[in-house]
């Protein structure tokens, strides 16, 4: 049985979410997370899904996993 492909389009409303929950402005995220603002305004946007260093930054930021973090784009 094949493995669903994940979802990335979801990941700009999974950043976009926590960083609100967080109350984190970029400025502040990119401080914690060592992400640069510009890569979290792209992936914020949709521009740019981000890699996953960037993804196990974010999960250290927000104090979860990173299967907590964007495991929603399995549906």
């Amino acid at each position: 049985m094949p493995v669903p492909e994940p979802d990335l389009t979801r990941l700009r409303g999974i950043l976009n979410d926590r960083r609100h929950a967080a109350g984190f402005t970029f400025e502040q995220l990119a401080e914690v997370s060592g992400v640069s603002r510009q890569t979290l305004l792209n992936i914020s946007s949709g521009k740019y899904n981000g890699d996953l260093r960037t993804w196990l930054k974010l999960s250290k930021a927000f104090t979860v996993t990173l299967d907590e973090l964007v495991g929603d784009v399995w549906g």
